[in-house]
């Protein structure tokens, strides 16, 4: 059973190509900089999924 989309013509005209992925590398004092100090108030923490539904297992 899928997931209904509520009108997917909406879905099908704002679908973008994804951008892409810039790689960098960080300097050693970039890294010293960041390294030992604490978490800033504005990070939220990722939405973590279940991989395994709930239920017989």
């Amino acid at each position: 059973m899928g997931t209904s989309v509520p009108n997917w013509k909406n879905e099908i005209q704002g679908a973008t190509r994804p951008s892409e992925v810039k790689e960098y590398t960080l300097s050693p004092e970039e890294l010293a900089q960041i390294i030992g100090k604490p978490i800033p108030a504005s990070h939220t923490k990722p939405i973590k999924f279940r991989s395994k539904p709930k239920g017989k297992e």
